[in-house]
């Protein structure tokens, strides 16, 4: 929630535009010493060319990880937070703002689904898929548990016509926050795997079994994608 006097507000817009902007400097610095890794990039290319609509499917512990690498592939995000006042005035909300204008200022299209009505949001995050704008979601989010698929990544692709692009992270060196997601950034210098699994395309069939199943199958590709980008990184152990 903006502030409702105007100068703090232009105050609000002013700081949070500042921080942003030298934060996606930093990013980038920090972007240009990691070695990235990328398997399956032609799963990409070809959904592009095709101007087939799609969705990348990364588990929630790699999304900021992502960005580094995925920033230049004008991704749109779905962002949204709790509808209280008291979170509207937190510190959180506060760096959130920074977090979004960042995102923008490193080439994302972010929806900010707080802007309005939570049904409605989700409505056009589905139709901006719908027109050709890829999108980026993590399947176990926003509040997990971690590493299990829910079934809406699943119905929004169907009724987008999109299919889902799993890919699997790792990092040969990073640090893990104490988030339930075990949200994790590699670390400067470190090397950055990424395994693009072939496009996923959902069944016409949308009751809740059908969804659970689809579900249940995105969490098993993205678990054997996250395997082999250790095995990238690591090796295979005997």
């Amino acid at each position: 929630m903006l502030p409702a006097n105007p100068i703090k507000r232009t105050l609000y817009r002013a700081i949070t535009s500042l921080i942003s902007s030298f934060a996606a400097i930093l990013l980038s610095i920090y972007q240009s010493t990691l070695e990235f890794i990328i398997e399956g990039e032609d799963h990409l290319r070809i959904l592009r060319t095709l101007r087939k609509n799609h969705i990348v499917a990364i588990w929630h512990t790699f999304v900021d990880g992502a960005v580094f690498c995925l920033h230049h592939r004008n991704l749109c995000i779905y962002s949204d937070h709790p509808r209280t006042k008291e979170y509207e005035q937190s510190v959180t909300h506060f760096v959130r703002e920074i977090g979004l204008k960042t995102l923008r200022a490193l080439g994302f299209d972010v929806l900010d689904a707080s802007l309005g009505k939570q049904s409605a949001g989700i409505m056009n995050f589905i139709k901006k898929i719908q027109t050709g704008t890829p999108a980026l979601i993590a399947p176990d989010g926003p509040s997990g548990p971690i590493y299990e698929a829910k079934p809406g990544v699943i119905y929004m692709a169907a009724k987008a016509n999109s299919c889902i692009v799993p890919i699997g992270v790792g990092f040969s060196r990073r640090i893990v926050s104490s988030n339930w997601d075990d949200l994790s950034f590699p670390l400067p210098f470190s090397r950055v795997a990424f395994v693009v699994g072939e496009p996923i395309i959902p069944t016409s069939d949308l009751s809740e079994d059908s969804l659970a199943k689809q579900a249940k199958e995105l969490e098993d590709t993205l678990d054997r994608l996250c395997f082999r980008a250790n095995e990238i990184l690591y090796g295979k152990k005997i």
